[in-house]
């Protein structure tokens, strides 16, 4: 198995695209930590994912958007006697409104959790990267680092920022060994995104626009996440790579 007897974190980890990641990073052989702001749904996410019973996937409650929230989620998997190998950053959220009349809470709130959590998670990693000999840190961007949209400045301005800072996590680790990556997902079919698949009109703008014709599935998005993780990626470092059935090539 790819991943075997190496630990893995993933934000955002109990539903859509993390919750993908997860499943194949355990199945991959991975012990898995995943992080996320609901309890209720994280717990039952590692139950399911654990399906084999053998306690490799652990549910840690965490708001990436909040040191104190992230230093104690750290803190957990110390006293665990863990070491993680692979991060990913997953956790986000995307508030819309006018650029003219958006509230700084609003503006605030997305950046902290988008881009500030990708930094903290990211930060918190790097001594037990640094033991480990090597890590990778995988974030997960979008469209909009690439492109912009009317009335999501703020998820647009962050994402943006994750593009540059996996840039600047390859430049400033790579003597440690660290690969830093980003994938860019297109239109993903997950829950939070059932609505928009179920709007006629919508689902036909959607897959007019993509080349290839459809909605993307998580667990694609996923398999890009693997290979990120893997050996085979060991000279890779600084990239972005588009899972989104050629809309950024079709622009």
């Amino acid at each position: 198995m790819i991943l075997e007897g190496k630990t893995a974190l993933v934000s955002g980890g109990s539903r859509g695209i993390g919750r993908a990641i997860a499943e194949l990073f355990y199945a991959e052989g991975a012990n898995v930590y995943i992080f996320s702001r609901n309890p209720d749904q994280l717990a039952q996410a590692a139950k399911e994912i654990d399906c084999k019973n053998e306690n490799r996937c652990h549910a840690v409650p965490c708001d990436v958007g909040s040191k104190t929230s992230v230093d104690e989620a750290f803190a957990r998997i110390k006293a665990d006697g863990a070491v993680i190998d692979v991060l990913v950053n997953c956790a986000g959220v995307n508030l819309r409104g006018p650029l003219e009349t958006m509230p700084i809470e609003t503006w605030q709130k997305v950046l902290d959790i988008n881009l500030t959590g990708t930094f903290l998670l990211t930060q918190n990693c790097f001594e037990g990267f640094k033991k480990r000999g090597g890590g990778k840190v995988i974030n997960i961007a979008s469209l909009m680092s690439e492109i912009a949209r009317p009335t999501i400045s703020p998820y647009v301005a962050s994402k943006g920022g994750v593009k540059m800072f996996t840039k600047a996590i390859a430049v400033e680790w790579a003597k440690y060994n660290i690969q830093a990556n980003a994938i860019i997902p297109g239109y993903i079919s997950t829950e939070m995104n059932t609505p928009l698949i179920q709007d006629e009109k919508f689902n036909k703008f959607i897959c007019d626009r993509t080349p290839a014709g459809r909605w993307g599935k998580p667990e694609e998005v996923a398999h890009a996440a693997l290979f990120f993780a893997s050996k085979g990626a060991d000279f890779i470092t600084g990239q972005l790579i588009a899972v989104d059935g050629g809309i950024l090539a079709a622009l």
